[in-house]
């Protein structure tokens, strides 16, 4: 039997978000923490996490849900057998340093690993859309988390130094360069946030809510004076979405023109607007801001659907490290939460 290695990064979110469940813009990068995939073709699939130290199994004729990590392969393999791909089972083990729970995708990372595996041992001749839009897929329809193409994509797609700006409604996309003289520091606050949690769905129905009573398939068509004519919160939710994109568009050029101080400056911005009009970050992730400000990174907000999870700062690399530890030990004075910081950079994707 042939062994097999998939490496599928994380990502992290530049700038862009809750964007793209209303077709939005988004930024993200894959980035260096990993899931790591080693196995072989079997009958059934028979898998160990190194995470959750234990072994699960299922046969391909049980694609029914158990509320546990199995979900995801089993999601990937009912979205290959719904479009009519033929594939067999698996035997491996699941590793590597990519946080869970911790807002870096590691369900979106986990997906695109086993998508990976298949393509690869059963010669499926996927492209990476292809399999971007299947765990999208497998995720929506079949964990039920109502997540956008974002994560996928970033995982699919990355690119080394560099970032990703792409259009969710038609899936055009750009690669941006990544200046390689400063890193992006990863704050996880240790504050576990549940992606299909009530407050995430809430948000989204309303704002896909606003699109329908303004007469709009994407966020991109919506103009700000058009937000009068929406209820409360509609027109504070959809107002912050419209804002969001506009920075999208401004941190690809200031990147483009190597103004890492306005990129910094938009990223900033970008969090107290999602943290006051959108509400979805928490006291922790407003902790971290503030003290990345009072130290003078560049730019820092929270990345991911917030709630808790993670919040990012950009910071000259020879820094990178000292910043983490700072913001780190005054973390844990304040908060009883179990804490990490990683300094990343922009990866490439699945392989």
């Amino acid at each position: 039997m042939t062994m097999i290695r998939i490496e599928s990064p994380g990502r992290v979110n530049l700038i862009g978000e809750h964007t793209d469940y209303t077709l939005g813009y988004v930024m993200p990068i894959a980035i260096n923490l990993y899931t790591i995939l080693e196995g072989e073709k079997s009958q059934d699939v028979i898998l160990y996490s190194e995470y959750f130290k234990e072994e699960r199994s299922f046969n391909l004729n049980q694609l029914n849900k158990e509320n546990t990590w199995t979900d995801y392969v089993k999601g990937i393999y009912w979205v290959l057998k719904e479009e009519g791909y033929t594939v067999g089972g698996m035997r491996g083990k699941i590793s590597g340093n990519l946080p869970i729970g911790a807002g870096l995708s590691s369900s979106a990372s986990f997906e695109l690993a086993i998508l990976s595996f298949l393509n690869k041992a059963y010669s499926l001749n996927l492209s990476r859309l292809d399999m971007a839009l299947l765990a999208k897929k497998a995720e929506n329809e079949f964990v039920g988390v109502p997540c956008g193409i974002l994560d996928q994509f970033a995982i699919a797609f990355g690119k080394k130094d560099h970032a990703i700006f792409l259009d969710t409604e038609n899936l055009n996309y750009e690669y941006v360069p990544f200046p390689k003289d400063v890193s992006v520091v990863v704050f996880y606050t240790g504050v576990k946030r549940e992606l299909a949690s009530s407050a995430y769905a809430e948000r989204r129905r309303t704002v896909e809510e606003a699109l329908r009573i303004l007469g709009k398939k994407s966020s991109k068509e919506v103009e700000e004076e058009e937000l009068s004519k929406l209820p409360s919160p509609h027109a504070r939710y959809l107002g912050y979405i419209v804002r969001e994109n506009r920075r999208v568009l401004e941190v690809r050029d200031a990147l483009k023109s190597g103004d890492i101080i306005k990129v910094g400056k938009i990223l900033t911005e970008a969090h107290w607007d999602i943290a006051k009009n959108y509400e979805v970050s928490c006291e922790e992730l407003d902790f971290f801001v503030k003290k990345a400000e009072e130290l003078k990174a560049y730019g820092a907000r929270l990345t991911g659907a917030g709630f808790g999870g993670s919040a990012i700062a950009i910071v000259d690399k020879e820094k990178a490290h000292e910043f983490g530890e700072h913001i780190l030990r005054e973390y844990k004075k304040k908060f009883p939460w179990e804490a990490r910081y990683f300094v990343v950079e922009p990866s490439e994707g699945v392989k």
